[in-house]
């Protein structure tokens, strides 16, 4: 793992980096994310798109890779220890895995968020994009934000409780990424 970024909000760090030899897995991730286009499962429809894109694990298996790295990752870099889910824990409301797919078309934006219900960090990998395609952005008071360049191979870790949001794609591409959440560990078996 290479550290390109890192920046700090507060106590709060978010960190960028580029995995050596991204290009087969994101290869992999883009042709079983084709392949299972038809299964889609969405959340809520914001600006005249699906917002998030879900898959069953069984249908694209190789979001383990980054989503494994992201875990080893943060435990090296934040000494925090997390787990992957792979599947929605059976109890809880949303019923969709804890990672998807963000596909936005030129002119579409993700709003400013965070996904702070459980989960202690999250992450996004790009899988098709380029510099036009929509800076992540955090939100800092005084107006000011940190600005991240979309690059295909970069993986973006931060605390799930941090807003963040996408700001518009001016390019006539497609910006694909994978997005996705990591939990404490062990669980906490009182909110399980």
């Amino acid at each position: 793992m290479i550290v390109k970024e890192e920046h700090r909000m507060g106590q709060d760090r978010i960190l960028c980096c580029v995995i050596p030899q991204y290009q087969n897995w994101i290869d992999s991730i883009l042709n079983e994310l084709n392949r299972g286009k038809n299964s889609f499962k969405y959340s809520h429809p914001i600006g005249g798109r699906w917002e998030n894109s879900y898959l069953s694990i069984n249908d694209i298996p190789s979001v383990r890779l980054p989503m494994r790295l992201a875990r080893e990752i943060i435990k090296e870099k934040w000494q925090k220890p997390t787990v992957a889910l792979y599947e929605a824990p059976h109890h809880l409301k949303n019923a969709n895995p804890p990672f998807w797919f963000n596909i936005a078309k030129c002119n579409e934006i993700t709003g400013v968020h965070d996904h702070a219900q459980l989960a202690s960090f999250s992450g996004v990998v790009y899988l098709q994009s380029n510099s036009l395609s929509g800076h992540l952005y955090f939100p800092q008071s005084g107006g000011d934000e940190i600005s991240i360049v979309p690059e295909v191979g970069k993986m973006v870790l931060f605390p799930s409780h941090v807003r963040h949001g996408v700001h518009l794609n001016k390019s006539e591409d497609e910006r694909i990424s994978l997005a996705f959440n990591l939990y404490p560990f062990p669980l906490p078996s009182e909110e399980w």
